[in-house]
């Protein structure tokens, strides 16, 4: 059972953070007229912006692809479990610091937050632990 839910968090995960496939291959208009619906903010397209947007993307990609590759083959690399799960929750304090920093007026980053902590807390308390037959 632990297993289960420790995968199941390293999927939603790899998911939420594989989502950003989307900023690297759709068109950077499209991308920041999305971006200024969730936000609510009003902001104007810049091309140096799109490209920092598009690296972000990839990186964020490829950190999905990481809890995709935890959630497979977590059971072979059981040392990399942690660390993929206090990521989560390292990620929730930084983005919880810069909300207060910045006085972000925009509620969009509660998503944000039960994203980290809804993924981040499951594996945290399962990831150093194996069932028992």
């Amino acid at each position: 059972m632990q297993e289960k839910i420790f995968k199941s968090a390293a999927i939603l995960a790899g998911i939420g953070w594989g989502i950003s496939i989307y900023v690297t291959l759709v068109g950077g208009e499209s991308v920041f007229s999305f971006l200024r619906y969730v936000s609510d903010t009003e902001f104007a397209y810049h091309p140096m912006l799109d490209y920092w947007g598009k690296l972000t993307g990839m990186a964020f990609t490829f950190i999905g692809l990481g809890y995709f590759f935890i959630a497979i083959k977590g059971d072979r690399y059981p040392e990399l479990k942690p660390y993929f799960a206090w990521f989560q929750i390292v990620c929730f304090v930084g983005v919880l610091i810069t909300v207060f920093r910045i006085d972000l007026q925009s509620k969009i980053f509660y998503l944000d937050f039960l994203f980290f902590l809804g993924t981040g807390i499951p594996m945290v308390l399962t990831a150093g632990r194996t069932d028992q037959a």
